[in-house]
C-alpha cells in the first residue's frame, strides 16, 4: 500500500534534540511503576458541577498540548520526568459516583507516597482530593494555600448536591484540615457574600485579596500566608482555580475574573509556594478550553504546572 503523499514534507523544520519540549518530560504509567516521592499527574475531565460555561472536561487534555510551547530548562537545572496517569474515567453524568471515585483515585496514590498533581477539570474535585488524602493520612496536619477568586466554601444538602462552589467546605470538614491552616489567596470583593466571607473568618481562614497581593507584593503575601498556616502543619497542599487570573491573560476558565491577578503574580505565587518542601500534592482547575483564545490559559496552567515541577528540583 503506497503511504500517502504529504505536499509538506521535507519543509518543516525538524525537532531539535538540543531543545526538548516540557511535553516529553511526561512518561506513561505501566504497572510497577515506583510513585514514592514522584511527581506523578492525574487528569480529571469532569465538570459537571460548574452551573455556567462547561468546557473544564476538555482541560487536561489541553494543558498537556500546551506544554509543548515550554522547554525542559528553567535556568538552573533540567527539570525531571513526571508519572503520567493519563486520565481517570468518570462518570460524566453522576456527580455523587464521580466524586467517590477521584476520593479513591486520591486516597490511592498519596498512599502509594506519589507526589500528585491533579489537572481538571471541576474546581468541586478538590473536596474529594483532600478526603483521599485524609483517608490515606488520618493522622496528618495538612496545611492548605488556595489560588482562587472565590472562596468555595457553600454549604450542601448531600454529595449528589456538589458544585465547584463547595470544595473547600468539604476539605474543612475533615480531621486532617482546620482553617487556621488554611490561606486563600486571589479573592475578589463581589465575587463572594458577605455570609460567606463571615463563615471563612469564623473558621480562622486566612484570606487574601488581589488588592492586598497588588499592594503589597505576590511573593511578600504569599511568604506571610506560608508562615501562617505552616506553624503546625506536616504537609502542604496547593490548590490552583485558574479564574484567579484576569480575563485578559486567562479567557479560558468557567467563571471569568475581570479585576484578577496578572499572569506574572501567579506565576510567583505558585513558585514561592511549591518552594516550600512539605508539599504534598497539588491542583490546577477549570480551564476551560472551548473559551480560550489563542490557547492563553492553556499556556499559563502550563506554565504553573512547571513551577511547581521546578522548585521540587
Amino acid at each position: 500500500m503506497d503511504t500517502p503523499h504529504d505536499p509538506l514534507a521535507g519543509l518543516r523544520p525538524a525537532a531539535d534534540s538540543r531543545d526538548p519540549r516540557a511535553s516529553a518530560l511526561l512518561r506513561s504509567f505501566t504497572p510497577g511503576t515506583p510513585l514514592q516521592d514522584r511527581p506523578v499527574l492525574l487528569g480529571l475531565p469532569y465538570d459537571g458541577g460548574i452551573p455556567s460555561r462547561p468546557g473544564a472536561r476538555f482541560g487536561p487534555k489541553a494543558l498537556r498540548e500546551a506544554l509543548g510551547a515550554y522547554g525542559t530548562f528553567d535556568g538552573q537545572r533540567e527539570l525531571g520526568e513526571v508519572v503520567d496517569m493519563g486520565d481517570l474515567t468518570l462518570a460524566s453524568m453522576n456527580g455523587a459516583r464521580t466524586h467517590a471515585r477521584i476520593e479513591e483515585a486520591s486516597r490511592n496514590l498519596f498512599a502509594a507516597g506519589a507526589r500528585p498533581i491533579f489537572i481538571g477539570g471541576d474546581h468541586g474535585l478538590t473536596g474529594s482530593l483532600i478526603r483521599g488524602l485524609a483517608a490515606a493520612r488520618p493522622s496528618l496536619r495538612l496545611a492548605l494555600v488556595t489560588i482562587d477568586a472565590h472562596l468555595d466554601v457553600r454549604e450542601y444538602d448531600h454529595e449528589s448536591s456538589l458544585s465547584s462552589g463547595t470544595p473547600f467546605r468539604r476539605a474543612l470538614e475533615t480531621p486532617i484540615l482546620s482553617g487556621s491552616r488554611t490561606a486563600m489567596l486571589g479573592i475578589r470583593y463581589l465575587a463572594n457574600s458577605r455570609y460567606y466571607l463571615s463563615w471563612a473568618r469564623e473558621q480562622g481562614i486566612h484570606l487574601y485579596t488581589v488588592e492586598d497581593i497588588a499592594e503589597r507584593g505576590a511573593v511578600a503575601v504569599t511568604r506571610e500566608a506560608l508562615s501562617l498556616v505552616m506553624k503546625d502543619a506536616d504537609a502542604l497542599y496547593l490548590s490552583v482555580d485558574i479564574d484567579a487570573a484576569d480575563a485578559a491573560v486567562a479567557p479560558g476558565v468557567s467563571a471569568v475574573s475581570v479585576g484578577g491577578l496578572s499572569s506574572r503574580e501567579m506565576i510567583d505565587v505558585v513558585r514561592t509556594v511549591s518552594a516550600e518542601p512539605r508539599l504534598l500534592g497539588a491542583d490546577l482547575m477549570e480551564l476551560s478550553p472551548p473559551h480560550d483564545e489563542n490557547a492563553r490559559t492553556a499556556r499559563l496552567t502550563a506554565r504553573l504546572l512547571l513551577e511547581i515541577l521546578s522548585a521540587r528540583g
